[in-house]
């Protein structure tokens, strides 16, 4: 999710206010290096999908709660993010790969190169849990659809949305934040700092629509049980929060100077 340069920033203070670190990644040409990108985005997105339902499974024993579950998302975002984000930053999420287009951390040449292999990453995750648990467990932990995001019934959908929209613009000026320049000497650790931050929304926003955040959390279990019911909130709600965290954050903090 995340890639850091902890260099001299004096040239970057002569151009911005404030600047984001370049991720050395995006100027990445061969096509081997495309290959381990997209392949880091892969394995990256199948962990967090495999990881995140299975800690939903502990429902089998009729014991789940949503510290479980919440830490459960929060620490395989962490596994995630310390394993590959010095490969492809770790973005595992196509609203993040958003972000960091719109603040330069990537172009728009390697988007597909990131989104694609996140959704078949996806799909591979939940597959995998399916795989391990049984039938019986399945039906009884599925619900509407195993591991499948759901909006509470208690809310409407927009509400479901507007909760969606709130969370991913958290997540995502988390993301700034850590690329901003004038952060680069507080990345240490930033797996656990990041996975943390899922967590507590995870914690906050779980009760409501599942706290997806992130479109490939959603599609592959979606895809896996066949269940598409208000699918299109888990990649609006996202998409919508990237794009505005990006926005704010890229206007208001990453102003060229006036002559």
């Amino acid at each position: 999710m995340f890639e850091f340069d902890k260099g001299n920033n004096s040239q970057i203070d002569k151009l911005y206010d404030y600047e984001i670190v370049k991720n050395p990644k995006a100027k990445r040409t061969t096509l081997w290096d495309h290959f381990g990108i997209a392949l880091a985005e892969y394995f990256g997105t199948t962990t967090l999908l495999c990881l995140s339902c299975m800690g939903g499974a502990l429902g089998i024993q009729g014991v789940l709660s949503s510290m479980h579950t919440s830490f459960t998302a929060g620490l395989a975002v962490t596994v995630a993010i310390q394993t590959f984000a010095h490969i492809s930053g770790a973005h595992i999420n196509p609203a993040v790969t958003l972000n960091a287009l719109i603040v330069d951390q990537i172009t728009w040449r390697q988007i597909l190169n990131y989104i694609i292999p996140q959704l078949l990453g996806s799909i591979s995750g939940a597959a995998i849990f399916v795989a391990v648990t049984n039938s019986e467990a399945l039906e009884f932990i599925g619900g509407r659809g195993v591991c499948v995001n759901t909006i509470n019934t208690s809310i409407t959908v927009w509400q479901g949305l507007a909760v969606e929209i709130v969370l991913s613009i958290i997540l995502n000026l988390a993301n700034c934040a850590s690329w901003d320049a004038r952060n680069s000497d507080k990345t240490d650790s930033v797996s656990i700092k990041i996975g943390l931050l899922v967590t507590v929304l995870n914690l906050g926003g779980g009760a409501y629509t599942g706290a997806s955040m992130n479109p490939a959390r959603s599609f592959g279990p979606a895809v896996m049980s066949g269940d598409f019911k208000d699918h299109w909130v888990y990649w609006v709600g996202p998409v919508a929060g990237s794009l505005i965290a990006s926005i704010i954050y890229k206007m208001v903090y990453l102003r060229k100077k006036s002559k």
